[in-house]
């Protein structure tokens, strides 16, 4: 058996050792590859915001029923085909009635749409009136909105703090005020106040009380101020009724003052006055004038 040598083991390998005194070599860090240049994003439209819808109003609940109230009563809304009232009722919504008859003190916040009304005693409301019929008041009627209807009777006191709209007809006695006036004819009894416009086709008024108008035009305009009564004998009466201007194919006028009168066909009864007259007097009373006072009238209250 020959023997042989056996294999000797590899000596380690020498690694070579830096002198002392010189830094380690830096470590080699891989580097990362280098990416694509992206291309640059176009600018993003502008989007339009999206208009918010107007909200749908509320369908008007049908007129149902007859509702009749009596003594105290108070409700959110009104909606029936009859609305009898006796008493004294708040409503803090609208009414939509076809026949309203109230008889009392009868307090609105509301709209009120009806086809015919008819109130005795007090109604106070806050917004507009719009009847298709016929509108009759007897006592104490204030609103601070307009007034719509077919035709009208007010009684009483009457204050509207807006206009006036009636297609055919109003009728007034007593104390009436509202801002303007646009009827088809105006007969009134008492004293009324329109300082802004009264338009219609006839205007006839007797003049009882304290009374202003401003543009007044017509067809026909007769404005008659009722003779004095005993105590305003002894006293004086007051001042004429001040009126601004007057348009019309035919004016009679007693008792009043008008700055401006435009009518072919002027009539001019006992103390009336006209500033200035676009027309011709065709009758007149010794005591009128026509053309700039030369003298102040006496204040109210003292005797002439």
């Amino acid at each position: 058996m020959s023997g042989g040598t056996p294999p000797t083991p590899s000596s380690p390998v020498d690694v070579p050792t830096p002198p002392s005194g010189t830094p380690p070599p830096a470590a080699v860090v891989p580097t990362p590859p280098t990416a694509a240049p992206s291309k640059p994003t176009p600018p993003s439209t502008p989007v339009k915001p999206t208009a918010t819808p107007p909200p749908v109003p509320a369908a008007r609940l049908p007129r149902t029923g007859t509702l009749e109230d009596r003594g105290v009563a108070r409700r959110d809304s009104v909606h029936a085909q009859t609305w009898e009232v006796h008493g004294m009722v708040k409503v803090s919504g609208e009414v939509d009635v076809g026949d309203a008859r109230l008889t009392g003190t009868v307090s609105i916040s509301g709209a009120i749409l009806a086809d015919s009304l008819r109130c005795q005693g007090t109604l106070e409301t806050d917004t507009s009136i719009t009847v298709s019929g016929k509108f009759t008041t007897a006592g104490n009627f204030h609103t601070r909105g307009t007034v719509t209807a077919a035709e009208g009777s007010f009684a009483g006191t009457t204050r509207i703090g807006g206009d006036v709209r009636v297609t055919g007809a109003l009728a007034v006695r007593g104390h009436f005020a509202a801002a303007s006036v646009q009827v088809g004819e105006f007969r009134a009894e008492g004293g009324i106040v329109v300082p802004g416009s009264l338009e219609a086709v006839e205007v006839d008024i007797r003049i009882q009380k304290e009374s202003q108008f401003g543009v007044v035009r017509a067809r026909s305009v007769r404005l008659i101020r009722a003779s004095p009564n005993p105590i305003e004998r002894l006293f004086g009466r007051s001042p004429a009724t001040p009126i601004l201007r007057i348009e019309a194919d035919r004016v009679e006028l007693e008792g009043v003052d008008v700055a401006f009168v435009h009518c072919p066909e002027v009539i001019l009864g006992p103390n009336a006055h006209v500033t200035e007259l676009e027309g011709t007097v065709v009758r007149r009373h010794r005591t009128a004038l026509v053309g700039p006072r030369s003298v102040s009238p006496p204040p109210y209250g003292l005797r002439r």
